[in-house]
């Protein structure tokens, strides 16, 4: 996609329509929405490529994984812990808290170029009759 503010709600569209498809509970889809319109924001004001790239898919039994990328080297970004006041800087925070409060994890890639999170997932999603099996 383009790294341009628009792609935010791209991103989460597609990955609305990923989770109805795949069957993800409704609750745990406002956290994988949250997460990828955060890292997808973070891709595009911070990254330097023209693209960004999102995907998300079950790598193992029980297991969501999202990832941004932002196809840009540069050393991790850190969890900030902005003023009242401040208007931005607490994306990495907020997907930290989600992907926490999920029971699942982030990071980033060695060179930073892509963010990922990884988030459990109820039983039924793997079951053979799930679309995303």
């Amino acid at each position: 996609m383009p790294a341009a503010a628009a792609s935010v709600r791209l991103a989460r569209r597609v990955a609305r329509a990923w989770c109805r498809y795949c069957r993800v509970p409704e609750d745990l889809v406002d956290c994988v929405l949250l997460i990828v319109s955060e890292m997808c924001a973070n891709a595009i004001l911070h990254g330097g490529s023209d693209t960004i790239g999102v995907r998300m898919w079950l790598p193992s039994f029980g297991v969501l994984r999202i990832e941004v990328a932002d196809y840009t080297p540069s050393q991790p970004p850190v969890v900030q812990l902005p003023s009242v006041e401040s208007e931005n800087g607490r994306g990495l925070l907020l997907v930290d808290a989600m992907a926490t409060h999920a029971g699942g994890s982030w990071g980033f890639t060695a060179d930073s170029t892509r963010a990922w999170c990884t988030l459990p997932l109820p039983t039924k999603i793997n079951s053979p009759l799930t679309p995303c099996h």
